[in-house]
């Protein structure tokens, strides 16, 4: 019964009324450590993570499109280069991190854009102008100009750049794979690798976002991508503190989050009457990060969960990855634990303003307005991440669990 009633969840210290509690999604979404300059590997091994003001930041990138990757070398340390003898895989700082392969720092050092060939045909030797000497041999002294075959454009877009790259084993082998794309399929690759990590800007920051989605690699295509989608619109007067079993009227709002996933999953459950209906803001039991829930107060599905680290009013990324301020989460209510799901999570960007943006969070008559527009993506297939084991972008694990298709 531990998720029957949505006052029953807040009452059990903060317990995530879906698959994990929401320290757990945190984790999971790489947001704390807890020894201070311990190193690890990214999921996907495309960075070196220190635990820095027990939260893991990433220490160096490394550059996966051209053979480097994150591991751990024969004397404990870690490298994106070394060569030594290690069988060590790529690690992941909490065991069920789902970073984003392409959020790297850029790094003067890495290997950059592949050289190409207008002509796309090379020669080794130019021919010898053998009309000034002669010889008793024209045959033996004329140097031949060599035969290249012109590089195959058969590679239309960035993820087939990518696809071609998971099948190479060095860096000749990328740059072939680099060079067999079209223009497009380059420029965007390129783009995606090389100048995502540096921009700021939030245009060219949600233009990157859907680069990311165009170059990455499906996981299991049955799950659709997007999934779903869903409009936000909320206004919290109050924030409450965690563990607290009840509300008084005024501190609460009964539904922000309105939208559909899968083929006939509806948010808010389409029975759920406005008395039934419940969401509230809320402080976690750390009191570093902002809740806010949207659930029923009888047996409905789905919930929905925002985990919220942002200290000003502002337009914040959502997604898996630690560098994005807003995880959203849409979960299915069941009375088994063993049947406990995801339906779906955010990919996108909010709007975020009110009072209880501050550096540190207070609960209170403190203000937390949200609104946007987001994608909703199954774990089964979101392409713009890649998995721990699964290479593509099916990026389940033991705590990021997918409801079956709906």
């Amino acid at each position: 019964m531990k998720k029957l009633l949505f006052a029953a969840f807040i009452v059990l210290a903060m317990i995530f009324t879906v698959s994990c509690s929401e320290e757990d999604i945190a984790d999971a979404l790489g947001g704390s450590c807890q020894n201070e300059g311990a190193e690890t590997c990214s999921a996907d091994g495309a960075q070196i993570l220190i635990c820095r003001d027990y939260k893991w930041e990433t220490e160096k990138s490394c550059n996966l499109n051209f053979g480097q990757y994150c591991r751990k070398t024969a004397n404990g340390s870690y490298s994106c280069t070394d060569s030594g003898n290690t069988t060590t895989e790529p690690t992941n700082p909490t065991n069920d991190d789902t970073t984003d392969p392409t959020d790297t720092e850029s790094n003067d050092n890495e290997p950059t854009e592949p050289e190409t060939n207008d002509n796309d045909q090379t020669t080794d030797t130019e021919p010898v102008d053998d009309t000034d000497t002669e010889t008793e041999n024209d045959d033996d002294t004329d140097t031949e100009q060599a035969d290249t075959e012109p590089v195959v454009k058969d590679l239309e877009t960035c993820r087939d750049i990518f696809q071609c790259q998971k099948n190479c084993d060095s860096i000749d082998c990328n740059t072939e794979c680099y060079n067999r794309g079209v223009t497009e399929a380059q420029n965007d690759f390129y783009e995606r690798n090389q100048k995502c990590p540096t921009y700021t800007e939030i245009d060219d920051l949600k233009h990157c976002q859907q680069l990311y989605i165009k170059c990455g690699i499906p996981g299991d295509e049955s799950y659709g991508a997007p999934y779903g989608h869903a409009v936000i619109t909320g206004s919290f007067p109050h924030i409450h503190e965690a563990g607290i079993s009840s509300f008084s009227v005024g501190t609460f709002i009964s539904t922000f989050v309105n939208g559909n996933f899968g083929s006939n999953g509806n948010i808010p459950d389409p029975t759920a009457t406005s008395n039934e209906s419940l969401s509230v803001a809320q402080l976690n039991t750390a009191g570093n990060l902002i809740i806010l829930r949207q659930g029923y107060t009888t047996e409905k599905t789905p919930y929905v969960t925002f985990i919220i680290d942002a200290h000003a009013p502002g337009t914040y990324s959502v997604g898996l990855n630690n560098k994005d301020n807003v995880q959203m989460i849409v979960s299915e209510n069941t009375e088994n634990e063993a049947d406990e799901c995801d339906h779906a999570f955010g990919y996108g960007y909010v709007e975020l303003s009110g009072t209880g943006l501050t550096e540190t969070y207070s609960t209170g008559a403190n203000t937390i307005n949200i609104q946007g527009e987001v994608d909703l993506y199954s774990y089964k297939n979101a392409p713009m991440y890649v998995g721990q084991t699964s290479n593509n972008g099916d990026i389940t694990t033991d705590k990021l669990v997918a409801c079956p298709l709906n």
